[in-house]
């Protein structure tokens, strides 16, 4: 039977309590090139695994909590003893003679995750790469996933969410956040459901919960003689075409502000979006919507914003805020509308016009699913003209 090693500061909970708080464990040596650490924490310390790369580094890895205020459950508490056996059988890959395994990194979960997407749903894929990228990958890319804390997430959640006075804004930045931990969760469930990854525990993650009652379906669209309205309020021409702009595409208010003229084919009736929310697209245009763009593209440099202000500048992060107020109210239409507004009406009519919902959702870099549920109420006042022009008929008049 193997000896285990004795550690007289860290054997009873009584010892372990009369060490200091601190970041770093103490360490004992239990086995040629493995160490057993112990954290002492502000509640109950944590159990650590070190084990000797070969290379002359090593890594680590969190293995449960000390029983110091809780009696062991041989699981995740545990005493000195069983935190000892753990730790050898974890470093030696719980095998005799295997090799031992590094723990998993957060990017290496990232990683599998999105090639498993990838395969099932690439526009899913391509979206969930650019959130993790943007929103978690930055702080957590190097984290294990076995030390991820419940308490960590949430910081990191409601590092998300805007604390200014609009009230607006902060839903709407709740609903990201709950968009980016729904995609977070599934990366890390993803992880959890590999064996070869040696996780057990889900709770960090689990038990983190999303914002309550922040996502709603966009309220505020507008008829084409409400658009008209709007325009005919413009005092700024630059903005009236930029406000055109979104009506004739759908598209975003930074995905326009983006595109310079060489992003416009006259030939192929098209816009490309260099950036956006989901990633570059191309933007099938009608008839209307090339003659105008035509009009903005006439005799100008391919590097010139398309969209231009009157300094010739491209459109930045907010300038459209207050010009839209000053249009709304000119309009006399619906003060709580937006620029974002007008993608809305786009998708709207173009439902109600019959246009196909994965046309649509393509053409606005969006999903089928999501135009089901934000329009859910569109579809359903044209759900019998649909069927009745549409479905199959057995004797035709």
């Amino acid at each position: 039977m193997a000896r285990s090693t004795r550690a007289p500061k860290l054997e009873t909970r009584t010892s372990r309590l009369k060490l200091p708080v601190a970041k770093k464990p103490a360490y004992v040596r239990v086995a040629p090139g493995i160490s057993l650490g112990y954290r002492r924490n502000e509640t109950a310390g944590t159990w650590v695994l070190r084990v000797a790369d070969g290379r002359g580094s090593s890594w680590t890895k969190r293995i449960g909590v000390a029983d110091d205020f809780d009696d062991s459950d041989a699981h995740s508490v545990l005493t000195f003893w069983e935190a000892q056996t753990l730790a050898k059988a974890m470093a030696r890959g719980a095998a005799p003679g295997s090799a031992p395994r590094a723990p998993l990194t957060v990017e290496r979960a990232a990683t599998a995750y999105l090639a498993s997407l990838e395969i099932r749903n690439r526009r899913t894929a391509h979206d969930a790469r650019l959130r993790l990228n943007r929103l978690f990958l930055p702080r957590f890319s190097a984290k294990h996933v076995s030390d991820l804390t419940r308490r960590q997430l949430e910081e990191w959640r409601d590092g998300l969410v805007r604390t200014n006075e609009d009230a607006e804004q902060r839903r709407r930045s709740q609903d990201t956040a709950n968009r980016v931990l729904s995609i977070v969760k599934a990366m890390l469930n993803h992880a959890i459901g590999d064996p070869a990854n040696g996780l057990s525990d889900d709770s960090a993650w689990r038990l983190v919960r999303p914002f309550q009652r922040v996502g709603r379906p966009r309220e505020v669209h507008f008829t084409v003689a409400e658009v008209l309205r709007l325009l005919d309020g413009c005092e700024d021409a630059c903005f009236r075409d930029l406000l055109t702009a979104g009506f004739l595409t759908g598209a975003r208010y930074g995905e326009l502000a983006a595109c310079q003229v060489r992003h416009f084919d006259t030939d192929g009736e098209t816009l490309h979006v260099p950036s956006g929310k989901t990633g570059a697209r191309t933007i099938i245009l009608q008839p209307e919507a090339v003659t105008f763009f035509a009009r903005l593209a006439s005799n100008r440099p391919h590097e010139a914003p398309l969209l231009s202000r009157t300094d010739g500048a491209a459109w930045g992060p907010s300038h459209q805020v207050r010009p839209m107020k000053r249009a709304l109210v000119a309009a006399k239409l619906d003060p709580t509308g937006t620029f974002y507004a007008l993608r809305h009406s786009y998708i709207s009519r173009a439902i109600e016009a019959g246009v196909p919902l994965n046309v649509v959702a393509e053409n606005c870099g969006t999903s089928v699913r999501m135009i089901e549920t934000t329009y859910a109420k569109v579809l359903a006042a044209k759900r019998r003209e649909f069927i009745t022009m549409g479905a199959p008929r057995l004797f035709a008049a």
